[in-house]
């Protein structure tokens, strides 16, 4: 069951600055954040998948797109870091060639190359033997990065996919120095040095991590931060405090929402709440090598039995869960079918089933597939069985019990 969460990020504002879209961008100051970890597993964010790597080091590091921070809820919206333009795929969608801006410099003051972008990302693609990539299989489509000239890099990919530019924009996927890698590909683990807005100014473990202003960064006019400091914290009151107290200004990974409304009983206007769509897995595993589990109609009834409508609304009063989702954002271009995002819909439809027809088509999944959900008039309901379980759907064909095991 996947729920689409609302990721909540606290801020405490000064009396004169009530809202953010209120404020006028200022220069300098040093920004103080909450950290909601003792400390990350390791510096790398090739190898790490945890918010505590991300908030930690994503500030030192460049990367070669992302979506774009003006839009950052879209799942379309892709923007150059290091490249000088969004390039257009070649041989049928199998070509990417990206042109790299010059005059970057690593924070040691050295050049950075296509040649640090490729090495950077055969990295994260083919890692060495020694060393892990967490998103590995997130690039199965590429077969080669090449750097053919200090300024060019190319993804060669085995097929055409629209997956291959949402997965380069991933935000652990930071630009390494090729000369450190090639002589320790796991340096990165306990060390940082990167392109990013901010330089690395100081770090102590299950304390604090510093940066300060990157002088030399190639977007013009930024960062406006004289440096940051971001606070590791693990307990939830020790946050909530620092932010009460006003030793830090924001929490970027979220409260839950009793906490939240506390905080927001207290400082009145001195606080601002932003939410946030993300994707939160909340998975069920059932041991598909006991009966009656080893029979995928099983597990499919098993997963359609949940009912996510009702559990939403009640989640939400303890976590920050909003609308019900499914592997990909409701309303993007790849969602399966629109009853996962709305309950209207869902109200009058039941299991999507591979189909054509004009009997309640919906949406495209892929260009190649079209799902159509049944109306539910046309779906017998659910019977009750003498045990006092539901019985699966008749609808779904199955006429089991549910029973523990």
């Amino acid at each position: 069951m996947n729920i689409r969460s609302g990721l909540i990020a606290l801020a405490v504002l000064s009396a004169a600055a009530p809202t953010f879209a209120q404020e006028t961008p200022k220069q300098g100051g040093t920004f103080t954040y909450m950290i909601p970890a003792d400390a990350p597993p390791s510096l790398d964010g090739h190898r790490e998948t945890t918010y505590a790597t991300v908030h930690t080091a994503a500030p030192f590091y460049s990367t070669l797109i992302r979506i774009n921070p003006e839009n950052p809820s879209s799942t379309t919206d892709f923007v150059c870091d290091l490249c000088t333009t969004m390039p257009q795929p070649s041989d049928d969608g199998k070509i990417y060639t990206f042109r790299i801006r010059d005059g970057v410099k690593f924070h040691d003051g050295s050049p950075l190359t296509a040649a640090d972008v490729a090495a950077s990302w055969n990295a994260i693609i083919h890692p060495p033997e020694t060393t892990t990539s967490a998103r590995e299989s997130y690039y199965i489509m590429v077969d080669k990065v090449e750097a053919p000239d200090s300024s060019t890099v190319v993804f060669r990919l085995k097929f055409a996919t629209g997956a291959f530019l949402p997965a380069l924009a991933d935000p652990f996927a930071w630009i390494y120095k090729k000369e450190i890698l090639d002589k320790d590909p796991r340096w990165y683990e306990r060390n940082v040095m990167g392109s990013g807005p901010f330089k690395f100014a100081g770090y102590e473990i299950g304390q604090s991590i510093k940066g300060e202003r990157n002088p030399d960064y190639y977007h013009q006019g930024l960062p406006r931060l004289d440096g940051f400091t971001g606070i590791y914290a693990e307990k939830q009151a020790v946050r909530v405090e620092a932010i009460r107290a006003d030793r830090a200004v924001m929490e970027f990974r979220g409260l839950p929402p009793a906490a939240r409304d506390q905080l927001v009983k207290e400082l009145g206007d001195k606080l601002t709440v932003q939410e946030s769509d993300w994707n939160c897995g909340n998975l069920v595993t059932p041991n598909h090598k006991k009966k009656p589990f080893d029979d995928v109609r099983v597990r499919r009834a098993l997963l359609l039995a949940v009912d996510q409508w009702h559990g939403a609304p009640a989640l939400a009063k303890i976590a920050n869960v909003h609308t019900v989702g499914g592997i990909v954002f409701p309303g993007s271009a790849l969602q399966i079918c629109r009853y996962l995002a709305d309950r209207r819909v869902e109200q009058n439809r039941a299991p999507c089933h591979p189909a054509g027809g004009a009997d309640g088509s919906m949406v495209r999944g892929d260009a190649q597939r079209q799902l159509r959900c049944r109306p539910r008039s046309q779906l017998r309901g659910r019977r009750q069985s003498t045990d006092g379980h539901a019985e699966i759907p008749a609808a779904i064909g199955l006429y089991r019990k549910l029973r523990n095991v």
